[in-house]
């Protein structure tokens, strides 16, 4: 389940349970956390630094992270098809 407290990202989407399953699996916190992933979406489109925080995938780069921010998340989140974790904190 996704965090309780609103994420920095006004705009922010919840990544779906199996990919955050997926996330604990490789090593993330259940609670607490911000992790960059690599992310392929059904079209072939290939995101290189998805940024999820507790649950909230709140940017797709890391371009201005600072603070509390606004960055529109462009795809359904339902259309992942792979996930990679490249840094977890």
């Amino acid at each position: 389940m996704h965090s309780k407290t609103p994420p920095r990202n006004r705009l922010a989407k919840v990544l779906p349970e199996e990919w955050r399953k997926y996330l604990v699996e490789r090593g993330c916190p259940k609670r607490k956390y911000t992790a960059v992933c690599r992310a392929t979406l059904v079209g072939g489109r290939v995101i290189e630094e998805m940024i999820v925080e507790e649950g909230w995938i709140i940017a797709l780069d890391r371009a201005g992270l600072a603070g509390t921010f606004e960055r529109r998340i462009d795809f359904d989140p339902r259309t992942i098809t792979e996930l990679e974790l490249l840094q977890a904190v």
